[in-house]
């Protein structure tokens, strides 16, 4: 058996020498207009992502081009001799954005060899370092004589080419911020938040494990082509048009997503779970709407791609009448499948292309429905129980993830009559993301991101952003309590007030509901002050607020790896938190779960001998049926558990903070429906006072 290569930089701490990452490129790469740029550029961000055993280092320089005839090329500077000098294990290269200004696009005949050449130049080094290609961040507004129409539409696909012709690794950087485009102010530049975007995406690129000695079968008969910078096989099997396109390098275990009809529309998914070394295939199954000979065809083929390795499970993507050949072929191969997609998918001939609910229908088409499956009347048909609606609790059943993507407003494919009607039948258990207004187009997402996620759910290779330590890259000023400054000026005013003050007894960690307990300014409570937290506490214990503004799970996840707590032995620690992942990362009831879980196991390694009072996320929004009220509600029945683990008590504050009814108490919540007036900190102190008293009690009693 062959022995698997982790290519990936899921490398073993035993390896002493640190992996080294040269980040080349631009001023997207020096971090142009970026606060404090030395601490929040994207290759700044990606080294404290990826950790101790890896050294990430920044090359860029502003303004340079790929284009040896441009304006300023980039291999003319000290900056390209410094990054080969360095010897990288690992190069990154983003460059292309300043190609595209009209004084330098003129020699755009001359910017795949170029590329080629800077490419060759790394892959030549002694030690022959991956080089990564990344494709260009979007231009959001043209500036400076860069444009979109170029940078995308002309350039992005030269770079994909090098890419495919060379083999080299390929990521694209403008699909994870295409919904972003307020974090690229001046319409060129990403912002802190913006190379955050990159810096988790590379991240998570970086540490997919690889299988370096993988190399896929070529087919009989295939004839080779591009799939977006990527090997694409076409060939008939049985007659039939299939495609297989390859990753660069596979994921462990040769994932791989089945795709059914429309190939190459709407691609992002595909290219994405590419980019992640899985394979993406196709059999194609047109005018069989997901009849028998369709699942008899996908069973052949799937033999096929079991004889050249792939995983015995794939992901399947239906868009449309796809849905009927996934859905199909998943009931009849229960234990083959790994998840489903389904994108405003057809679940029931009846509604299209019959046209017999409330949608449009196809009467040709129709005809052709009743052809492949063999009825002689309508009537036939609708007496038919083998559509995916009358099937999908089979699914359900066999444990099959499923995920389906619905236009609310579809004329085509009514959603009530097919994937959102499913989804309620399942009463919970399929995932749902509804386009509020969208018809039957545009299918997908512009950055695929909630599908993505899934689909590495479904594969066990999911990495929760809530649960990985993270800075923040936050710039916040005076309406946040900071008085203006970055995360990291906070981070270090906690850690020089933790070394001086080794005798805290009681200490909040959270969020800006946390830090308000004293402001960031004086965050020990005083004897005889007049805020919440020096007349309720001070007497009794020495006690800190070390809440920051903006945090997130795992903002305060870091700060517990890499903050100055050895020495601290607080009788308790009271942690909430949670919000800000929800309203700004828009995480989700399990990933934030997932961090809250993670942040008290870090307590309990960092502070083992102080008591843990959780407290769950408190209730943000007026009314108990909002969204966010009823994720919230949900996190706190997922963490209550944690409350039985040894010196961890868990308490629900949510009842002091709500009236009778659900709603918030106006006294106790600012205008905002997340934040606390004064007399909603005199609710906190006096909601957690019986339950901190006994744990201090405990604690002494030690």
């Amino acid at each position: 058996m062959k022995s698997i290569l982790l290519t990936g930089l899921a490398l073993t701490a035993s390896l002493a020498a640190q992996t080294k990452i040269a980040c080349v490129g631009d001023s997207i790469t020096f971090g142009s207009g970026i606060t404090a740029r030395e601490k929040l550029n994207y290759p700044a961000q990606l080294g404290y992502l990826l950790g101790e055993d890896y050294e990430v280092r920044n090359f860029g320089v502003s303004g340079r081009t790929m284009l040896n005839k441009g304006d300023h090329p980039y291999t003319k500077e000290k900056a390209y001799q410094n990054s080969l000098s360095y010897q990288p294990d690992i190069v990154i290269i983003k460059l292309g954005t300043n190609d595209s200004k009209p004084q330098n696009w003129k020699f755009k005949a001359e910017f795949a060899d170029d590329t080629k050449a800077l490419v060759q130049s790394y892959t030549s080094l002694p030690n022959k370092p991956r080089v990564i290609l990344c494709q260009p961040a979007p231009v959001v507004q043209s500036r400076w004589g860069i444009t979109e129409k170029v940078t995308r539409g002309e350039l992005a696909p030269l770079v994909r080419n090098v890419a495919l012709e060379l083999n080299t690794e390929l990521v694209d950087l403008h699909t994870p911020l295409v919904n972003h485009k307020d974090w690229i102010p001046d319409g060129v530049h990403p912002n802190a938040f913006g190379a955050e975007v990159m810096a988790r995406h590379l991240h998570r690129y970086l540490t997919t494990e690889r299988d370096n000695e993988w190399t896929t079968e070529t087919m009989e008969g295939a004839q080779f082509g591009n799939f977006h910078g990527y090997a694409m096989q076409n060939f008939k099997f049985r007659g039939v048009s299939c495609k297989v396109v390859s990753p660069k390098i596979a994921a462990v275990g040769r994932p791989w997503v089945w795709r059914a009809r429309f190939w190459g529309h709407q691609p992002q998914f595909d290219t994405t779970m590419l980019e992640l070394g899985w394979h993406v295939v196709y059999c194609d199954v047109a005018n069989l709407f997901g009849a028998p000979e369709a699942t008899q065809r996908w069973d052949t083929f799937y033999y096929a791609m079991q004889s050249i390795g792939l995983s015995k499970t794939p992901f399947l993507e239906g868009m449309s009448r796809g849905g009927l050949p996934i859905h199909n072929w998943a009931v009849a191969n229960p234990k083959k499948v790994e998840g489903i997609y389904g994108d405003n998918s057809v679940m029931d001939i009846k509604s299209w292309p019959a046209g017999f609910g409330s949608g449009k229908g196809s009467a040709p088409t129709w005809e052709q429905c009743k052809k492949a499956y063999g009825f002689k009347s309508d009537d036939e048909a609708k007496a038919f129980k083998g559509n995916p609606v009358d099937t999908i609790a089979q699914l359900k059943q066999a444990k099959i993830p499923l995920l389906y993507l619905v236009g609310t407003a579809d004329p085509v494919v009514p959603g009530m009559e097919n994937s959102q009607l499913a989804a309620q039948m399942l009463d919970g258990y399929a995932e749902i993301i509804l386009k509020e207004g969208k018809g039957h187009h545009p299918h997908a997402l512009p950055n695929p991101q909630p599908i993505v996620e899934f689909a590495l759910h479904c594969n066990g290779s999911y990495t929760n952003p809530a649960a990985l330590p993270a800075p923040s890259a936050s710039f916040r000023g005076k309406a946040a309590g900071w008085g203006g400054g970055i995360w990291w000026d906070q981070f270090e005013n906690i850690n020089k007030l933790s070394k001086e003050n080794q005798d805290l007894e009681l200490i909040f960690f959270g969020d800006s509901i946390t830090q308000s307990w004293t402001g960031a300014d004086k965050r020990l409570a005083e004897k005889g002050g007049q805020r919440p937290v020096d007349r309720f506490f001070a007497d009794k214990w020495k006690t800190a607020s070390f809440g920051i503004s903006g945090d997130r799970t795992e903002h305060l996840l870091y700060r517990l790896a890499h903050g100055n707590f050895e020495g601290l032995k607080p009788k308790a620690v009271v942690v909430m938190i949670g919000v800000n992942n929800l309203l700004t990362a828009n995480h989700n009831a399990d990933q934030i779960t997932g961090g809250i879980e993670a942040l008290v196991e870090e307590l309990i390694a960092k502070l083992p001998e102080s008591e843990i009072i959780l407290l769950g996320t408190f209730p943000s929004g007026q009314n108990p049926d909002e969204n966010s009220r009823i994720t919230i509600a949900q996190i706190q029945k997922n963490i209550a558990p944690l409350g039985e683990k040894d010196h961890v008590t868990y308490l629900d504050l949510a009842p002091a903070f709500t009236n009778a009814d659900g709603t918030l108490k106006a006294e106790a919540y600012s205008g905002d429906k997340i934040h606390l007036k004064p007399a909603g900190y005199e609710t906190w102190a006096k909601a957690l006072m019986p339950t901190l008293e006994k744990v201090m009690e405990h604690s002494e009693t030690q």
